[in-house]
């Protein structure tokens, strides 16, 4: 298994490269690095550097870049995430207020809201939340720096929302992605504790599976293939130039061996249906099959 972390914060080269070589040492495999607008900018000028460099690292770590949205309303987050949609594989929203929170959730542009029960008592989320969030393919994501900086009955009330989220993601089965949210190299932890640590609040083996790795990719292989997209579930097919090519290229790679013993098949099932068959007065399966073999 590898494991994802969609939500690094960059900030320049120098922290970007600190930040990723240190995540390399503790185990992570893919790191989405979040600038706001303008962050996300001027991280274009040393993206192909910095992309060199980790993947000459020892371990070496795939990177990409990626906008998180902050205090931003939600004609602001639809313009942003309208503009800037085919220039990023990631585009996330701050949330904590609940009209932000349903507009995230019902945007196609968006992939994933962030912290929704930021500066609430409550979870953030809903039912009629939790089956937009479904209907339009959007990530709600939970991260662990706010279990790391926070304390007391603010920690506790952090772990309580998790718990209602991963409570509707059950019920609803919408995509929920595990972050650590890491600002600078203190916030970095190894992926055996991020395990470790959700584990103990209640999720599964396979939710933390599908938090660090299978919706992450899921988010990534989606938005590699958008440019490609006529509407949702439509997508351009490239050197084709009608459907008999793309229909002519699947019955190349056909095993017709699979199909030679279909005709003995279908000729033992008819010699079968013929011989006479009976039922006990127990239920039980009788025949007149010469032999003493009984089934």
């Amino acid at each position: 298994m590898k494991f994802y972390d969609m939500n690094m914060r960059g900030a320049n080269y120098n922290h970007d490269l600190s930040m990723i070589k240190e995540a390399s040492r503790f185990g992570w495999d893919y790191i989405n690095l979040n600038y706001s607008l303008d962050g996300f900018k001027e991280s274009l000028k040393y993206k192909d550097e910095l992309i060199e460099e980790a993947s000459s690292l020892d371990r070496p770590v795939e990177i990409d870049m990626g906008i998180n949205l902050r205090n931003s309303n939600s004609g602001e987050m639809q313009k942003a995430a309208k503009k800037y949609r085919n220039k990023t594989n990631m585009i996330s929203c701050l949330g904590g207020d609940l009209k932000l929170n349903r507009s995230c959730l019902e945007s196609y542009k968006l992939d994933v809201l962030s912290r929704p029960y930021f500066k609430r008592r409550d979870s953030g989320m809903n039912h009629v939340l939790a089956k937009e969030a479904v209907k339009h393919n959007v990530a709600v994501e939970l991260c662990f720096r706010d279990i790391l900086h926070n304390h007391l009955k603010y920690r506790a009330n952090v772990i309580a929302s998790f718990k209602e989220i991963l409570m509707f993601h059950r019920k609803f089965n919408f995509p929920l992605i595990l972050t650590t949210d890491s600002k600078s190299l203190y916030d970095i932890r190894s992926t055996r504790d991020m395990v470790a640590f959700f584990k103990s609040i209640g999720f599964t083996n396979q939710e933390i599976i599908n938090g660090f790795y299978h919706y992450p990719k899921q988010i990534i292989d989606f938005n590699r293939e958008r440019e490609n997209m006529v509407v949702q579930g439509v997508k351009v097919i490239k050197g084709a130039t009608d459907f008999s090519d793309v229909r002519r290229g699947a019955d190349e790679n056909i095993d017709e061996s699979l199909f030679e013993d279909e005709e003995i098949f279908i000729e033992d099932d008819d010699e079968f249906l013929q011989d006479d068959v009976s039922f006990g007065d127990d239920g039980s399966f009788e025949n007149d099959l010469n032999g003493e073999d009984e089934l």
